[in-house]
């Protein structure tokens, strides 16, 4: 699917990782293709900040974080942890819901 096809709640989540990391937001708008159905991609979601939240220091090191964006691991490590809830907030939503994106 593409992040033109994400529901208004389901989009606010790349909204928010972008106002802290571009590379974060992208990663998070790239992984939409991968997936098929909204629900989909936000399980995939959550399974990538838990990566994120587990190893903050390794994430930051590999896309070189502190150098290109300023990023911390505990930046990152809150950051993943505030969008964790986000999705979950998002899931627990019925897809009719979540409203939808005007253009």
């Amino acid at each position: 699917m593409d992040t033109d096809e994400l529901s208004e709640m389901a989009y606010d989540i790349i909204v928010q990782a972008a106002q802290i990391s571009d590379t974060l937001k992208a990663e998070l708008g790239a992984l939409s293709g991968h997936y098929g159905k909204e629900d989909n991609w936000l399980q995939g979601v959550l399974g990538h900040l838990k990566e994120i939240s587990a190893d903050p220091e390794a994430y930051v090191e590999y896309w070189d974080l502190e150098t290109e964006e300023g990023i911390t691991p505990t930046v990152i490590k809150k950051t993943a942890a505030e969008l964790c809830r986000s999705v979950n907030e998002v899931m627990s939503t019925a897809l009719n819901r979540r409203g939808k994106r005007e253009w």
